[in-house]
């Protein structure tokens, strides 16, 4: 299927990804490297897409953009809810194995794994396993690849920097013990954010151990300034802990 290019909706995932508002630089660097359109009039749509554009062309329910600042905008609460990152935190039961799930979502990447179709069979992998044996990157590399999947892939020159899962620019790393070795994947994922090969990466990793899921929350957003791509950091508990 081609789908065709819409402007607007691609400021708005744009502005998605940013985590909800940017300046117009971002947005047009943001389409220009995803979709290869350079838009050298994109402040004037961005304008025309705010509430109190007096000459804009869109429909009144189609200017879902507001100005902040200067050559800066936000989407409106009837797009994205004023909720602050701390916010998109979730907390739930993975009913078949009793498992807590806490999901934090990152410059919108929640939003852009729906968009996908990815989050359900994303949430179904981490459901497989508390990450408390070794044996935990197998078990969820195997139902990945079984549904559609790549495992073990490298986009980088060095061929043993390799990706757990990937699929459509979507990046998955499992890990059950390292600190050091997500920070390592946050940085090598960079090139390929820039590179125009991910969208946005998944975390998986335990609550209980390091790398805890607080810990790595709490870099997402101590980086933001320099971590320009959308995570989805999922955090999964210890399963005796939730036995009475």
């Amino acid at each position: 299927m081609v789908h065709v290019f819409n402007l607007k909706d691609s400021i708005v995932e744009a502005l998605n990804a940013l985590g909800g508002s940017g300046t117009v630089t971002e947005v047009r660097d943001y389409i220009k490297s995803k979709y290869g359109k350079d838009w050298k009039s994109i402040e004037k749509i961005m304008t025309d897409l705010c509430q109190e554009s007096a000459s804009s062309f869109f429909l009144p329910e189609d200017r879902v953009l507001k100005k902040i600042g200067e050559g800066k905008y936000a989407l409106n609460e009837i797009v994205v809810p004023k909720l602050s990152e701390e916010n998109l935190e979730s907390s739930k039961l993975l009913s078949d194995f009793g498992l807590e799930r806490r999901v934090f979502s990152f410059r919108g990447a929640e939003e852009i794994l729906r968009r996908k179709g990815q989050l359900s069979t994303i949430m179904q992998a981490a459901s497989l396993t508390d990450l408390s044996s070794t044996d935990s990157h197998d078990k969820i590399q195997h139902f990945l690849h079984k549904n559609k999947w790549d495992i073990k892939v490298s986009l980088f020159s060095v061929a043993n920097y390799k990706l757990d899962a990937f699929k459509e620019k979507t990046a998955i790393e499992i890990e059950r013990s390292l600190i050091d070795a997500v920070h390592r994947s946050l940085f090598r994922c960079l090139l390929a954010y820039a590179k125009n090969q991910m969208d946005v990466l998944v975390l998986i990793v335990p609550t209980y151990k390091e790398p805890k899921f607080e810990t790595l929350k709490r870099d997402l957003q101590e980086f933001r300034d320099v971590l320009p791509y959308p995570v989805y950091l999922v955090g999964i508990t210890l399963l005796s802990a939730n036995k009475t």
